[in-house]
């Protein structure tokens, strides 16, 4: 496992949006703040506060909307290796 992804979390001040281009299979996860998430098409209203995540599920973009100054990770899929 790699422990500096935590080191990559980003900041969203309040009221500013973040695209996520291809989003599918990526996950987002709240550190602090409060974050709305939208996907292309899909009428779900997704909010995470701290120790909250959400996996896009559509393909598509999607937004990250800032409620609160946050700070979030956003991570991409991982493919488990295969054994030999």
């Amino acid at each position: 496992m790699r422990n500096d992804l935590m080191l990559d979390s980003r900041t969203l001040a309040k009221g500013r949006i973040r695209r996520v281009h291809h989003a599918l299979g990526r996950r987002v996860e709240c550190v602090t703040g409060a974050l709305w998430i939208t996907q292309d098409g899909d009428p779900r209203d997704i909010v995470l506060e701290p120790g909250g995540s959400f996996t896009f599920d559509l393909r598509g973009d999607a937004l990250i909307s800032a409620l609160d100054d946050s700070r979030f990770l956003l991570l991409e899929t991982c493919v488990p290796a295969t054994a030999h």
